[in-house]
């Protein structure tokens, strides 16, 4: 019982966490609305408040657009594709089975599962509420693990389901996009405009005004979304850890995701559909681009825990255990 509260307490401190992350996350697009604002008015502080105001619909609408999709739009991202209980596939049909069984366990709705075709070993889920979630491995998964394996991973997937983690993943995602979307969408903006010229040759206002756009979107992009990605690096860590250690109580077997990391720990192909968009979500960090080889720049912008850390507190978990038996 102690643990089980002493687990809670930390998904707890994490939501509160979380909470703050996300104010911070607004916070920064706000700056980068007031800066745009003041840049397009010119300083005059009345249509600067107007500006705000219809770039903060903007910003609901926006997010609850992501909301609606429920992460189906990461699904389609990554190319997933919809399995079923009675699928021809037998690999298939055990996923499919784990996952019942675990939302039984758990008492949560069964989210539909998917698989991604990548030979890169993976998982993740999606959704902003257990009842709007997926789950989705990868076929690299499927063709290594044993079901142990598979149902530590699930499991693990599963409790970022039952904790929110998703919804303030999927919304963290979102806000990087939407930072990104902001700076090319005015440097795009501002390369058309610093094309115009006036037929005066001393009035090439719109050509400026363009430049000073362009500029603007460069500064967003080379300042505000390493920040946003640095504020993602924050929520994702811990929880990755907090569902390592739920999801083992879910199962009562840390063991089987304990040999799920120690395979991953050994070289993997590189990710040919996963997308490095939706890196936050993943069980472990990717390869992208180079076969078994990661640059000093991904390892330091990891997502994720290192898996020997991982690893260590699982065993951790698993000698608590066996210590109360």
């Amino acid at each position: 019982m102690a643990k089980l509260d002493t687990l809670g307490a930390q998904v707890s401190a994490n939501k509160r966490r979380s909470a703050w992350t996300i104010a911070l996350f607004l916070l920064l697009i706000n700056v980068i609305f007031f800066v745009v604002a003041y840049v397009l008015t010119s300083g005059d502080m009345v249509t600067v408040a107007q500006v705000m105001i219809w770039l903060e619909v903007f910003l609901v609408l926006y997010i609850l657009y992501r909301y609606w999709q429920g992460g189906q739009e990461i699904i389609r991202m990554n190319k997933g594709q919809e399995i079923f209980e009675n699928s021809p596939n037998e690999q298939y049909r055990q996923v499919y089975n784990i996952v019942t069984e675990l939302s039984i366990a758990s008492g949560m709705p069964m989210p539909r599962v998917y698989v991604v075709p990548d030979n890169s070993p993976n998982a993740f889920a999606t959704g902003m509420s257990p009842n709007k979630a997926s789950v989705s491995v990868t076929q690299g998964l499927l063709d290594i693990m044993n079901r142990e394996e598979l149902e530590g991973v699930i499991a693990h997937e599963m409790s970022h389901v039952k904790n929110y983690d998703i919804r303030v993943t999927t919304l963290s995602i979102a806000l990087v996009g939407f930072i990104s979307l902001m700076g090319y969408g005015l440097m795009r903006v501002g390369q058309s405009m610093s094309y115009y010229r006036s037929s005066d040759e001393k009035d090439n206002t719109s050509a400026y005004f363009g430049i000073a756009m362009m500029a603007l979107g460069g500064i967003i992009l080379v300042v505000g979304l390493p920040i946003s990605y640095l504020l993602e690096k924050v929520l994702s860590r811990k929880r990755e850890s907090l569902a390592d250690v739920s999801g083992s109580e879910l199962t009562g077997n840390p063991q089987g995701l304990i040999s799920a990391l120690e395979k991953l720990q050994g070289p993997q192909p590189a990710a040919n559909v996963l997308s490095p968009q939706a890196a936050g979500l993943y069980l472990v960090e990717p390869l992208f681009g180079k076969e078994h080889k990661r640059s000093w720049w991904s390892r330091m912008m990891d997502d994720h825990p290192p898996l020997d850390e991982r690893i260590a507190a699982l065993k951790r978990v698993l000698g608590e255990s066996d210590d109360s038996q």
